[in-house]
């Protein structure tokens, strides 16, 4: 074991008339802790709650949906073959999406009505389509007041004439089944039928105004947006991400903002380390007196309490992680956190630990806290050994 950390490790660990700077030692571990906890388990909760939301929009949404401006999709098998000839696209398939009212025992209701195809279900219709109706959601069945066998006054998106003019035209459906994606957006609005089946459930055919496009890599949805609009210049592609996009900036916004709060804790902490050195170096003056005149460098010197100051720093991340990714575990484990569904699309708050954040939360901690040793360190080299040994 080298010099410097030798004596470090001695004042750190060994018992000291001084108990005020072992105390402020202890604090100073027990800061960095509470902050390098505080910041695993807040960036565990934003990572987790920003993961769930954009799984759930995934199910609903496609990484990339295409239109046409004048609305319906005219040769849309024939555009959906082209575009998954391009080798990062996994799959295109069509869907139809029309506004409409629905009347209930209870209540009115505007309706999304989905127009779904067979081929690509998504994965809350898959294997839901028996029979000749409709799958709501369960949400929206409740506001209607509906159970799944009866009957809904649906009134579609044309119009007819009748004696009394120009109505929206209504037709009677039945409602197949519910189903819950767990999005509350979805399952209070939408209803979805098949395509393929529009005409008898429906009455009327309903054209095809939107291609979903899944690709391998949802992350760089934007720049293949781009790529199919040069190829496809009379088609508007918008990814996932522009769809929701005030949504995931507020979460990002969020993420730092709670970064920067939180980490002043671990700044405030390393004050302390600054504090307990200090005094520790007043205490230390006649040692660090005797330890020069033997033949200790003055870089050794300042070593011995940046070695300390950092080992604090060490000791608190290490047991600020440790106790982070425990409490994110529990919490996640128990859902700790309850929210309404109706806001927040979730019924609690998921906790996500990235071992990036974390790695990165500790390298944080680890910095500041060295950072903090320069001044006690460079002010333990500057004491002059025979002063220090002549006043003591």
């Amino acid at each position: 074991m080298k010099f410097p950390l030798f004596v470090a490790l001695r004042y750190l660990f060994s018992r000291r008339k001084q108990t005020f700077i072992s105390l402020i030692s202890a604090v100073s571990i027990l800061g960095i802790t509470i902050g390098v906890a505080s910041l695993v388990i807040a960036l565990a909760l934003i990572s987790g709650f920003h993961g769930e939301i954009q799984g759930k929009i995934l199910q609903v949404t496609s990484a990339i949906m295409a239109t046409a401006p004048e609305g319906g999709l005219r040769g849309w098998k024939q555009v959906c073959e082209k575009i998954e000839s391009f080798p990062f696209v996994k799959r295109a398939y069509p869907q139809a999406i029309y506004q409409a009212l629905a009347k209930g025992p209870i209540s009115i209701q505007g309706v999304m009505l989905r127009g779904i195809s067979l081929q690509s279900p998504p994965p809350w219709a898959r294997d839901r389509f028996r029979g000749k109706g409709l799958l709501m959601g369960e949400k929206l069945m409740e506001k209607l007041g509906v159970f799944p066998g009866d009957q809904v006054e649906i009134y579609l998106p044309r119009l007819e004439l009748t004696p009394f003019g120009a109505m929206p035209k209504a037709r009677r459906v039945l409602v197949e089944a519910g189903f819950s994606s767990g999005l509350f957006v979805l399952d209070s609005t939408s209803a979805a039928f098949p395509l393929e089946r529009s005409k008898e459930i429906l009455g009327e055919d309903f054209p095809v105004n939107y291609i979903n496009i899944d690709v391998y890599d949802i992350y760089r949805a934007e720049e293949y947006s781009r790529k199919l609009e040069k190829a496809f210049p009379d088609f508007v592609f918008t990814p996932w991400s522009e769809i929701n996009r005030t949504l995931f900036e507020s979460l990002k916004l969020e993420k730092k903002v709670i970064f920067l709060v939180i980490a002043l804790i671990v700044v405030v902490a390393a004050l302390n380390i600054v504090a307990s050195l200090v005094l520790l170096v007043m205490e230390k003056i006649k040692d660090i007196g005797i330890l020069m005149s033997m033949g200790a460098k003055k870089r050794e010197i300042s070593m011995i309490f940046m070695l300390q100051g950092t080992l604090i720093g060490l000791i608190g991340t290490l047991l600020g992680e440790a106790l982070g990714i425990l409490v994110s575990l529990l919490a996640n484990h128990f859902r700790l956190i309850r929210i309404p569904p109706d806001i927040y699309q979730l019924d609690h708050v998921p906790f996500q630990v990235k071992p990036l954040e974390a790695l990165g939360v500790g390298l944080f901690a680890l910095a500041v806290s060295f950072l903090s040793t320069l001044y006690p360190s460079r002010k333990a080299a500057s004491i002059d050994p025979s002063e220090a040994i002549r006043y003591e």
